[in-house]
C-alpha cells in the first residue's frame, strides 16, 4: 500500500520530470533558462519538506537535509565559478537540493545500493536511511553521460574530415566543428579560430539535457561510479 510519504516522493519526481521537460526544451531552443522556474519550484519543495516533516519529524533528518543542501550548493557553486556549468544549472542542482529532503526510493529503485546510516527511514519506520546526497549522485551520472559528446564529436571529424582538413591543434577534435561562416549558429555555436571561408566552433551543450538524462539514472539506477567500480 503507498503511503504518504510515498506520495510526496513521487509528486517530487513529477516535479522534477516536468521541470527538467522544459528546462532541457529552453536549453535546445535558445541555451538558456529563464529565472521565473525556479521561484515556484523552490516554494514546492520547501511546502513538500514541511508537509513531510510535518507526518514524521526526526531532528537527525532535517539536520541532514539542511547540510546536504549547504553541501550542494557550494559544490554548484564552485563548479559554476570555474565555468563548469551555466547559472541555469548551478541553480536546478540548489533546486534539486531543496525539492528532494532524501534520496527517492521506490519499489527496487534505484537498483544500485546506497550508503547507509543508523538513521530511521521515514518510508518504512524501520532499518536503515540513505544518506547519499542525490543531486550530488545526479550530478556525477550527469558528468559521466556528458562524456559522450567529445567522444561523438571526436568520431566526427575523423569520419568526415579529410587529414589535410583537421585541425593541428588535438583538442579541437574532441571539442570543435568545422563549419562554414555563413552557417554558423552564433546561440549555438562558439568561434573558437577562423580559416578562410570555414571556423572551427565549439558547440554550446545544452546541458540541461543531460541533466535529464543523469536524473532518470540517477532515480532508476543510481550512481554510475559505484555502480563501475563495484563490477
Amino acid at each position: 500500500m503507498t503511503t504518504t510519504l510515498e506520495y510526496i516522493d513521487i509528486l517530487r519526481i513529477l516535479v522534477t520530470f516536468v521541470l527538467l521537460i522544459f528546462c532541457s526544451y529552453s536549453d535546445i531552443k535558445w541555451r538558456k533558462v529563464t529565472n521565473k522556474v525556479w521561484l515556484p519550484v523552490l516554494f514546492i519543495g520547501l511546502i513538500l519538506a514541511a508537509v513531510e516533516y510535518s507526518i514524521t519529524f526526526n531532528i537527525a533528518e532535517v539536520i541532514w537535509y539542511i547540510v546536504s543542501f549547504i553541501i550542494v550548493f557550494f559544490v554548484s557553486y564552485f563548479i559554476f565559478a570555474i565555468g563548469g556549468f551555466g547559472g541555469a544549472d548551478a541553480k536546478l542542482f540548489i533546486i534539486l537540493s531543496v525539492l528532494f529532503t532524501h534520496y527517492p526510493i521506490f519499489g527496487r529503485y534505484p537498483l544500485m545500493p546506497l550508503e547507509p546510516s543508523l538513521m530511521i527511514s521515514p518510508l518504512t519506520g524501520i532499518g536503515a536511511f540513505p544518506l547519499t546526497i542525490f543531486p550530488l549522485v545526479v550530478l556525477v551520472d550527469t558528468f559521466i553521460v556528458s562524456l559522450s559528446v567529445p567522444i561523438y564529436i571526436l568520431v566526427y571529424n575523423l569520419l568526415k574530415l579529410p587529414r589535410d582538413q583537421r585541425s593541428d591543434k588535438g583538442y579541437y577534435m574532441f571539442m570543435c566543428l568545422k563549419k562554414e561562416k555563413d552557417k554558423i549558429d552564433e546561440v549555438k555555436m562558439r568561434v573558437m579560430d577562423e580559416d578562410d571561408d570555414y571556423a572551427w566552433v565549439s558547440p554550446k551543450i545544452p546541458l540541461m539535457v543531460f541533466i535529464f538524462i543523469g536524473f532518470i539514472i540517477a532515480l532508476i539506477y543510481g550512481d554510475l561510479i559505484y555502480g563501475i567500480i563495484s563490477i
